[in-house]
């Protein structure tokens, strides 16, 4: 039974769900602490970047695990190249976050309107080229919707709408609004995805 190679995907796909709203609610905890305790503002790494990195492992994970299920329940490799890129985007913009975060701490204090130059231009580039890539993502597998499960359905009717809150970037929080519900429809297709056979 296949669906078995997918089990340890889907709970990390409920986790997810909690870790993203946690590592908010860190932040904030961190930032109070930091403030009231120590009078600072200096930048730090702290808990939640771990748990954000934790996050982003995780994901890094689900997606490959998402592209070997369409692989393996649909034939469908038209999405590996994507998926891949979804892969490599999020490596690549947690090295910068981190590596962002330690140039604060080691230069601080800084030009702020320097780095926060730095850091529009990198999280708009980033968010407009995920918001690509998810859009592309959900008009492959509507190609095929007919093949697809209800769950795989409602992943890009889901992967669609983030797309295009990323690409407009004003509206990008409602994408990460829109992460813990694409979590709980991935682990519904992880535990339960069947392809729609039919029958002639």
């Amino acid at each position: 039974m296949e669906s078995n190679n997918y089990s340890l995907a889907g709970w990390l796909s409920v986790a997810q769900v909690v870790l993203l709203p946690l590592s908010f609610i860190v932040s904030f905890v961190e930032e109070g602490i930091a403030w009231n305790l120590f009078n600072t503002d200096r930048p730090f790494i702290g808990p939640s970047d771990f748990i954000m990195l934790l996050f982003s492992i995780i994901w890094i994970y689900i997606l490959n695990k998402l592209k070997q299920l369409l692989n393996d329940h649909y034939q469908c490799h038209d999405l590996d190249l994507l998926i891949w890129i979804s892969i490599w985007w999020m490596v690549i913009f947690q090295v910068f976050i981190f590596g962002l975060g330690i140039l604060l701490m080691i230069l601080w204090p800084v030009n702020e309107f320097t780095f926060g130059l730095i850091f529009l231009i990198f999280f708009g580039g980033a968010i407009v080229t995920i918001g690509l890539v998810d859009i592309f993502i959900a008009i492959k597998l509507l190609k095929i919707k007919e093949r697809l499960s209800e769950y795989l359905k409602v992943f890009a009717f889901l992967s669609l709408a983030a797309g295009f809150c990323e690409v407009t970037i004003l509206l990008s929080p409602l994408a990460v609004l829109l992460v813990p519900v694409i979590s709980i429809v991935l682990a519904l297709i992880f535990f339960k995805d069947r392809p729609v056979v039919e029958y002639v």
